[in-house]
């Protein structure tokens, strides 16, 4: 079992009425090592035995070379790990954290396919260490589709607009639930989910696509299902789920 190690919150920022990104040290080395898409999984002190204070947060940032993480994470109304997150830790607190783990990752040799990443909430954050960590690099398209419900819970806006702007092989739509957002340079936007957003836009079969999905289970389920329905084979669809 890998070995837990102490983890300090060093900074709180509030990015949404119900989201906040953490960023946590880990002092017992210089450097942070991990690939983009992975998480850390942290020990709260919740619950009645060990186990039950385990939680794993997507890592949100590229690694930056230094002992750091950004961590996005949304309160949940029930939830006993973003509970004491949001309401008992503070600049400071020490929690313990394994090493970073998990595949939800781009290929290490360069892409030979489009990336499409179909998002809600959170789920955005392994990709926006995906996108700082190789956008830059790479020469094939990619596909940002992010779902929330209003404009004030849409998560890393301006870098994802400007990213599309600097760019030109990167592509950021955002889907909202509840009401109509006015696009902006960078961005285009939908009223709705996300579904009707990457049927419209890859209803014509391809082979040089690869669609990765991050969320909920409801909507990572559904979308990897209207994916299937259209005649896309499950090679070329990969999934990290939430909750």
């Amino acid at each position: 079992m890998p070995k837990w190690k102490p983890a300090i919150i060093q900074r709180i920022e509030q990015r949404t009425p119900t989201v906040r990104s953490f960023w946590l040290e880990l002092p017992d080395r210089e450097v942070l090592d991990f690939l983009p898409g992975q998480f850390l999984t942290l020990d709260l002190p919740v619950g009645e035995t060990r186990r039950d204070g385990w939680r794993s947060y997507s890592i949100a940032a590229a690694a930056d070379g230094s002992n750091r993480a950004e961590l996005c994470i949304v309160r949940l109304p029930q939830g006993k790990g973003t509970g004491y997150l949001f309401e008992g830790a503070e600049v400071g607190s020490e929690v313990m954290a394994k090493e970073p783990a998990g595949v939800f990752t781009l290929p290490a040799s360069p892409l030979t396919h489009d990336v499409v990443m179909i998002c809600t909430g959170t789920g955005v954050a392994p990709f926006r260490a995906m996108l700082q960590g190789r956008l830059a690099q790479e020469t094939v398209n990619f596909h940002l589709i992010f779902g929330c419900r209003t404009a004030e819970d849409i998560l890393y806006a301006e870098e994802f607009a400007a990213m599309a702007q600097q760019h030109k092989h990167f592509t950021y739509s955002v889907a909202a639930s509840r009401e109509a957002v006015s696009p902006t340079p960078g961005m285009a936007t939908s009223k709705g989910y996300v579904h009707p957003v990457y049927e419209a836009a890859y209803g014509e079969i391809r082979t040089d696509v690869r669609f990765y999905l991050c969320g909920w289970a409801v909507m990572v389920d559904e979308a990897k299902a209207r994916l299937l329905a259209l005649g896309y084979p499950a090679s070329q669809i990969l999934e990290e789920l939430y909750g």
